[in-house]
């Protein structure tokens, strides 16, 4: 079951959310968020999820074209098998809650990512600053995470229960395992 609510709103958050995640630093960039310095080479060349997940860009790239279908062609939203025994408004209101929620999250993340990078700039190859860059990574995974799970909370389907519980799984073994692992 579809609401048109939902698929005029779905489309607008994975467009903010690809926006802030992918085109970042050419928006820091444009409204001087920080301040960059000649120094700063190493910062620019710097690829913030090179050393992240590709797991969690797979799994954004599979919601992203889940929303497509349920907003654009719906008669296809089949194919997630869908349970509309959780297709309440009240359960859509607390999905889009949690995407507002994701997004905030999403933004302090590269805020705080763009301020540490820009902090240790002249020494990038310091381990220690390198681990506060990789927190802040961290920061913007658990924000995706987060967003996952209010694309699952509002279009409840089985193929979005399997995402957000593979990515689970992985967070947490990224993370809590082995913490020389991390990102």
């Amino acid at each position: 079951m579809t609401d048109p609510t939902l698929q005029m709103y779905l489309p607008a958050f994975m467009l903010v959310v690809t926006c802030l995640i992918v085109f970042w630093n050419r928006f820091r960039k444009t409204s001087k968020l920080t301040e960059t310095l000649p120094t700063t080479n190493k910062i620019a060349e710097y690829n913030r999820l090179k050393k992240g997940s590709g797991h969690f860009w797979l799994v954004f790239s599979v919601f992203g074209v889940m929303i497509i279908i349920y907003s654009a062609i719906p008669e296809f939203y089949y194919l997630f098998i869908p349970l509309d025994i959780f297709h309440h408004p009240l359960i859509n209101l607390v999905g889009l809650l949690i995407l507002k929620i994701a997004i905030i999250w999403i933004v302090v993340a590269q805020i705080h990512i763009d301020k540490e990078l820009f902090k240790y700039s002249i020494n990038i190859e310091d381990l220690s600053a390198m681990e506060l860059i990789r927190y802040s990574e961290r920061m913007l995974i658990t924000g995706m995470l987060i967003l996952f799970i209010g694309f699952f909370t509002t279009i409840t389907n089985i193929i979005g229960l399997l995402l957000v519980s593979v990515s689970t799984v992985v967070y947490l073994k990224t993370f809590f395992s082995n913490p020389s692992n991390q990102i």
